[in-house]
């Protein structure tokens, strides 16, 4: 069985993905992720590991990352810290400040239809829209998430509240459009605006490109509700797939990783 790991060194949290012959099997973060870790021997009989550092690294994981280099496969740990470290086709100038999530969607949807233009939407701290044709990874679009809109409205006035419990009325069903207090009518304005900028966003793709498919991810996206008609696929785990994909990439195009 081919084990691969994903360690995602973001700026508040370490999240670990295991993958066993290509399948995502567990997802730990932070102290479990830590004692996942620390519990496997770096023997012959190892994982592959892709770190991909957008965070700061704590000593504890630099200790561990250090380790691999007296481990009998040293070459089975690949630490990435941006995209330009990464083999692949891009017409994005700036690979040295891309997100590597962003990336790791793009080798996601491609890894389902190669040849097929992707509007990619991952909500999550921030809302990102990227299109990729081709295998292409063209650029895209970087707006405040459903959370930094709530939160920005209570730090930028005097009076407005912030909604701490928000994803718990959005489960429960909402008015994107129309609050009648003003607590509905925040959820109202971050929510429903996210909605409606959303798919304008994919009415605009799709109109030049009309074989358009829309890959929906990230924590919040599942307080959207977004038409049929726009032909979405949704896949929570849509990063760390394409994190997999990526890190298979790099193994191919470096010899000295084989």
């Amino acid at each position: 069985m081919k084990t691969t790991w994903i360690l995602d060194v973001g700026n508040t949290r370490t999240k670990l993905a295991v993958f066993n012959d290509g399948e995502l099997n567990l997802l730990i973060a932070d102290d479990k992720a830590w004692e996942h870790a620390e519990s496997v021997p770096l023997d012959d009989n190892a994982p592959s590991v892709l770190v991909a550092a957008t965070g700061e690294i704590t000593e504890d994981w630099k200790r561990w990352i250090d380790l691999w280099s007296d481990s009998p496969h040293p070459e089975r740990l690949i630490h990435i810290q941006s995209a330009a470290d990464v083999p692949t086709d891009m017409t994005y100038e700036s690979a040295e400040t891309l997100g590597l999530d962003r990336l790791a969607n793009a080798f996601a949807v491609t890894a389902l239809e190669a040849n097929t233009p992707w509007l990619i939407l991952d909500l999550g701290t921030c809302i990102t829209a990227d299109f990729v044709q081709d295998g292409h990874f063209c650029g895209g679009s970087i707006a405040p998430g459903i959370d930094l809109r709530l939160k920005s409205m209570y730090a930028g006035t005097a009076h407005l509240p912030y909604l701490e419990n928000w994803r718990e009325q959005a489960e429960k069903g909402i008015a994107l459009h129309l609050g009648t207090t003003t607590e509905s009518s925040l959820l109202a304005g971050a929510l429903g605006g996210v909605h409606a900028e959303i798919q304008q966003r994919i009415r605009a793709f799709q109109s030049e490109f009309p074989e358009l498919r829309v890959a929906l991810t990230g924590g919040d996206a599942k307080y959207l509700e977004l038409h049929d008609d726009l032909s979405i696929f949704a896949d929570s785990s849509l990063t760390w797939k394409g994190y997999y994909h990526l890190h298979n990439r790099i193994i191919n195009h470096d010899p000295a990783s084989k």
